[in-house]
């Protein structure tokens, strides 16, 4: 449903970056949400992300994974620290880019932040592809990759430890084949109704089929939890 909230922000002269950035996050979410479940209901939603931030209440000694924000790890060390979605966009901000030199340096102190709370072992990640404002994208990675030396030659592939490795029988039975969709394809989906698959990102366990429904809407699912049919067949 249209609620012009969005449009009330962008005419709003406070904050309004802020704003539209959470509400934007809110519909990812929730489009991730109505794909996974099988029953979703609006009491069920709120309660899976009802997740808090402890970083008041940090227990260096818990032994527990602290999940936060770079700017919420100011002031904090750990042993080891991962620091995920190094892609433009997202680490340097799409609202620092193409704007001025302040506001990407901005960013490039807040990464060193993050870089720099590792005593020991620090982890960097980027998505090849992700899911921003219900579209399926292909990223790019952050050029703070390549200003800390970054090279295509040292980095790891974890797709292929996780799928090319032995797996459970479980995992095994569930995982996609290569041709298990075919652009142009014709399939059903319980809520969507009729389409056509468009492509195709086998994955293992997390392969995705993007399919355009007969009501011009065009949509990412995963094939794990979409529940596709095949009519036909």
């Amino acid at each position: 449903a249209e609620t012009g909230l969005e449009y009330v922000l962008r005419s709003s002269k406070e904050n309004k970056e802020s704003a539209i950035e959470n509400i934007n996050e809110l519909i990812n979410g929730a489009s991730r949400y109505d794909e996974q479940a099988e029953e979703p209901s609006l009491v069920d939603y709120l309660q899976t992300i009802a997740l808090y931030s402890d970083t008041d209440t940090y227990d260096a000694v818990s032994g527990k994974v602290s999940l936060m924000t770079l700017h919420a790890a100011k002031g904090l060390e750990f042993d080891n620290v991962f620091i995920i979605g190094l892609e433009e966009g997202l680490l340097p901000h799409e609202r620092s880019l193409g704007v001025g030199l302040d506001e990407l340096e901005e960013e490039r102190r807040l990464f060193f932040v993050g870089i720099t709370r590792a005593r020991t072992d620090l982890h960097i990640s980027y998505a090849r592809h992700r899911v921003m404002r219900g579209q399926f994208l292909r990223t790019v990675p952050s050029q703070f990759l390549y200003e800390i030396g970054f090279s295509y030659n040292e980095y790891e592939r974890f797709e292929e430890d996780i799928f090319d490795t032995d797996q459970s029988q479980d995992e095994a039975d569930h995982k996609p084949a290569t041709d298990a969709y075919v652009p142009g394809e014709l399939v059903s989906h319980s809520k969507f109704g009729l389409g056509r698959v468009k492509e195709f990102l086998n994955l293992g366990v997390n392969s995705i089929v993007v399919v355009r429904f007969n009501t011009g809407k065009t949509k990412s699912l995963m094939v794990q939890y979409a529940k596709l049919t095949k009519p036909g067949k």
